[in-house]
């Protein structure tokens, strides 16, 4: 008899090693994070160091939680079907977000004046990229008073802003594990089902669990 691949596949292993994941993946991320802002404060050429440094952050994300993916799969036995990656790698990349999120919500709570600088020069760089391609007085007003909101927003420690910010980093990351899913799902192939089967079957023919 056929024997369903999902009653072997280690749910609770991969979810367990998903949230480890997760934490390193959240702690990387934290602390890059960080570092970019400070190397934004510091920064002679605002507009230079910040596409460097989105970028830098944007490649480094998506190489690593590929990377921990792939190390989930693996813990899988090396295949899963769509839904199995979609829930551990999104697992995974939640528990990042989460962490992320609120320890730099913590930090900036802690140490807000980086945060406010980086703010003033995004302000100072929209005001003279919007010049420079002859935008309207109205329309440069109506956006510097848009990020000054922003800025002033941030300047008190919000717990409905910072859950709202959570929740639109979760489903950006959930549209993320999508992608990763059908990147690297991997189905089993119906010969090693079959011969899983029989390694499971006594001499009877009676199915007999697998044995650690």
């Amino acid at each position: 008899m056929n024997h369903d691949f999902n009653s072997t596949f280690p749910t609770e292993e991969v979810k367990k090693e998903g949230i480890k994941y997760g934490v390193y993946l959240g702690v990387i991320s934290l602390v890059i994070s960080i570092v970019s802002m400070y190397v934004l404060v510091n920064s002679s050429d605002f507009k230079i160091s910040s596409i460097v440094t989105g970028g830098v952050s944007f490649v480094l994300m998506i190489a690593l939680s590929a990377y921990f993916a792939v190390l989930l799969r693996k813990m899988a036995g090396g295949f899963w079907n769509f839904s199995q990656a979609l829930k551990g790698i999104f697992v995974m990349l939640a528990i990042a977000v989460i962490i992320s999120t609120i320890g730099g919500a913590l930090f900036n709570l802690a140490n807000p004046e980086p945060q406010q600088i980086v703010f003033d020069k995004t302000i100072n760089l929209t005001i003279e990229t919007m010049e420079s391609i002859g935008a309207d007085d109205d329309l440069i007003d109506k956006q510097v008073a848009d990020l000054e909101k922003q800025r002033d927003e941030l300047r008190e420690f919000s717990i409905g802003q910072n859950l709202k910010g959570l929740g639109i980093a979760l489903i950006m990351y959930f549209v993320f594990a999508l992608i990763l899913a059908a990147i690297l799902k991997r189905e089993r192939p119906g010969f090693l089902s079959v011969q899983n089967d029989l390694n499971q079957t006594d001499n009877g023919g009676q199915y007999k669990p697998e044995e650690d």
